[in-house]
């Protein structure tokens, strides 16, 4: 789909000489900031006694006092602290620090690769919904992965909650189209191609669900005594849910891709977990987090990948 001017003039002239420095630089500064504020969600959203938003600040979890905003600084505040508590001396993990320092370059990253590594887009209106998709997508999924890796539990709030959002920005359909021989991301054949793409991504997202529940029910069955001492389940219902969310952000093809990486990759660190320490389990949120961003930043590269891999396929056919 063509990318449409939003204003020709001098808000146009404005957006496409500010140097690459100003969005790359001032996104990684929000992304900062937005990590931060993950940290908190990290932490309080999973314990139901806490409140995201009371108390306003953040606070040591020994002391319970509450930090100032000198010391709540995104990325140095750790540092500037000695990684502990100025109060009662508790440490504090590095993990803060490297969340920030995560959801920064990301938010900078998602800011080159849509407004500038295929030319300068900062006046295309369909770039900058792009652009809040993948924020947004960054925003949820790391707080996905974070909570599934310490408690293997995600909440229903981090899952169904942004739907409300995923569903209306789907209908940006070049987020969704990929030029891979053979595949149409949208769906239905509507005139409306918006609603196609919104229709596509959320029937992705309920059939990724029900896929990956099947698969673990024959998991469960295949695999008996390996699931029962993982709790009964080989896939947990956590995932599940994640697939729908998941399918609705990516659609397809995007959605099968990210669950193959997912899948290589949970199974290589699963491989090295159980070698290393014994682990039977692992939690799939993190690969699938890990997939969808892969895909999504990188989609030209998994693009040149499958038309090569069909292209191959072809060639042996004939």
């Amino acid at each position: 789909m063509p990318m449409a001017d939003t204003q020709p003039g001098l808000i146009q002239q404005m957006l496409t000489e500010l140097p690459p420095a100003f969005w790359i630089g001032g996104l990684a500064l929000i992304g900062a900031m937005m990590g931060s504020f993950l940290n908190v969600v990290i932490y309080r959203l999973p314990r139901n006694c806490l409140s995201i938003n009371k108390p306003s600040r953040s606070f040591c979890p020994a002391c319970k006092t509450q930090l100032k905003a000198r010391d709540n600084v995104p990325i140095f505040g750790w540092f500037l602290l000695g990684g502990k508590c100025r109060y009662c001396g508790a440490k504090f993990s590095i993990r803060y620090a490297l969340v920030e320092l995560l959801v920064a370059l990301l938010f900078g990253f998602a800011a080159w690769k849509v407004l500038y590594a295929e030319g300068i887009q900062t006046t295309h209106l369909a770039a900058w919904i792009t652009l809040a998709h993948v924020l947004l997508m960054i925003t949820v999924l790391v707080p996905w992965a974070l909570i599934d890796l310490d408690l293997h539990y995600i909440p229903d709030g981090l899952t169904f909650l942004p739907l409300a959002l995923f569903v209306p920005l789907s209908a940006n359909a070049s987020t969704y189209q990929w030029g891979v021989a053979g595949f149409n991301p949208l769906m239905f054949g509507l005139q409306a191609q918006w609603l196609d793409s919104m229709l596509s991504a959320f029937t992705t997202g309920i059939a990724a669900m029900a896929f990956l529940w099947l698969m673990g029910r024959m998991g469960n069955l295949l695999f008996r005594k390996q699931a029962q001492k993982v709790g009964g389940d080989s896939m947990g219902w956590a995932d599940v849910k994640i697939m729908l969310m998941l399918g609705v952000m990516l659609g397809w093809p995007k959605m099968i891709a990210a669950f193959f990486v997912a899948i290589a990759l949970g199974a290589l660190v699963g491989t090295i977990a159980r070698v290393l320490r014994g682990t039977l389990g692992v939690p799939f949120g993190p690969f699938l987090a890990i997939g969808a961003l892969a895909v999504m930043l990188f989609a030209p590269n998994f693009e040149a990948a499958l038309n090569w891999y069909f292209n191959l396929l072809q060639g042996v056919a004939k």
